[in-house]
């Protein structure tokens, strides 16, 4: 898919370094031109922000749901007939996220869980999280567990208390916030627990047809919309309103407020402030002038 195929409204992320830092910037797709992918202007401090250098970005696509990355060449601003807005520049096809790697959904429940098949012993743990692949488990400080272990776990969870069961295969040890944790493969992933599986995308995604589209002007079509804007983007005129702040991965950081000199000066709000302090001030003279009187 290329860049250009992004739907309208679809959820973009831009992942840029500055000073070896790294910072997330979010916006949203307006649509598709044969330069690129337009998307709502982004400001710091009210200058449009400039990337010049290759950026990683991510999408998630409102047409079909699914996760998207690809490397941008440039992002920059750029002024059409219908506002100021930025244009994404990419060389490369949008690569869908791997998809070997299960959605993880987060479920922080009591269960029970059996050893190897002794079902005399039952142990406590905390579901962490489960996907289609498999499960994670926070253990009891008392238990010990090894790659290769079979376990039965079982917990309820809904407003139902609904009981899920299921069987798995320990993977690997590792830390959740300094408690001994398991992750496991699930051996018999049954009809419950897609029911479950899907019940919690139902709630971190919301239904892509929820999602309204972005119509510049529902005067006239879209795609006389994008050629429009394409004729405007042609000009290559830049928006003349604010400077623009070029984001490096070296150098000094422009989100630094020392190296905006326009915050320097004062605002709305401190103007204000002043003026009524000196309004205040020029009233007590004036009592002070009868005063004398």
């Amino acid at each position: 898919m290329n860049v250009n195929d992004i739907a309208n409204g679809s959820e973009i992320k831009i992942y840029a370094a500055i000073g070896g830092h790294s910072i997330v910037i979010m916006t949203e797709a307006v649509f598709g031109v044969s330069a690129g992918l337009l998307v709502k202007p982004m400001e710091y401090f009210g200058k449009y922000m400039q990337f010049l250098e290759p950026s990683q970005v991510q999408v998630f696509n409102k047409r079909d749901g699914r996760i998207y990355k690809f490397m941008s060449t440039t992002i920059t601003p750029v002024k059409t007939r219908y506002g100021n807005f930025h244009l994404i520049k990419a060389s490369s096809k949008l690569e869908p996220e791997n998809s070997r790697r299960a959605e993880r959904f987060y479920i922080e429940k009591l269960g029970l869980m059996s050893v190897n098949g002794n079902n005399a012993d039952l142990k406590n743990c905390i579901i962490h999280d489960i996907s289609l692949r498999g499960i994670s488990l926070i253990l009891d400080k008392n238990t010990t567990l090894k790659p290769g272990d079979a376990l039965d776990v079982r917990f309820r969870y809904g407003a139902t208390l609904h009981n899920y069961e299921m069987s798995t295969i320990v993977v690997r040890n590792f830390d959740i916030q300094g408690k001994n944790a398991v992750g496991c493969s699930i051996s018999n992933l049954n009809v419950d627990l897609i029911g479950l599986l899907a019940a919690k995308r139902n709630e971190k995604h919301a239904p892509l047809a929820e999602a309204p589209e972005i119509n510049l002007n529902p005067e006239i079509s879209q795609k006389q919309q994008i050629n429009e804007v394409e004729e405007d983007i042609a000009k290559e005129i830049v928006p003349d309103e604010k400077k623009a702040l070029n984001i490096a991965s070296n150098g000094t950081n422009p989100f630094d407020p020392s190296n905006l000199e326009h915050i320097t000066d004062k605002t709305l709000r401190q103007k204000k402030k002043e003026e009524n302090m000196a309004k205040q001030a020029k009233e007590i003279e004036n009592l002070l002038d009868l005063r004398d009187i």
